[in-house]
């Protein structure tokens, strides 16, 4: 039986895709909306303040297509801090309008193969950002998922 590749792990990673509910949405007055957009963005900022000390990356993107609206993309040094995250979200008023259609969880990894050095191969600054990326604040993405028979490929604009 083969041994399973070796690999260099990096962060944890949640790909949240969610629905809008827009009637529900257009039933709340303009200036409750306005306080629900703040505290979200304040959440946002948290996300941002994060991602500027290394200590994570964050993304929100718009989703092309009947299967969601928008995507949450968060990665953390932990599975906990991801669990946390998202029950922060579930817990603000902008989550009672959307609707989670698609969630995983990964890690994002790289096979131990695709470094050639010596010593410990997160001391190598281009392993490092691949293992622990910031991820690109693109308005819209492309998304294939990972199997046997084809790579992950992330695009946008």
């Amino acid at each position: 039986m083969a041994e399973p590749a070796e690999t260099i792990d990096g962060w944890y990673s949640l790909h949240d895709f969610r629905t809008f509910d827009w009637a529900a949405w257009k039933r709340v007055p303009a200036e409750e909306r306005g306080q629900i957009v703040a505290e979200f963005k304040e959440m946002i900022e948290d996300w941002m303040h994060n991602e500027e000390r290394g200590e994570g990356s964050y993304a929100l993107y718009s989703i092309v297509g009947q299967k969601a609206d928008i995507m949450f993309m968060l990665l953390r040094p932990t599975m906990q801090e991801l669990n946390e995250i998202e029950n922060a979200f579930n817990q603000t008023r902008f989550a009672e309008f959307t609707i989670p259609s698609y969630s995983y969880v990964s890690v994002v990894e790289l096979g131990k193969y695709m470094y050639r050095g010596d010593g410990d191969p997160l001391d190598d600054p281009g392993i490092r950002e691949r293992v622990f990326p910031v991820l690109p604040k693109w308005e819209h993405i492309c998304f294939y998922p990972m199997d046997k028979s084809a790579k992950a490929t992330i695009t946008g604009t």
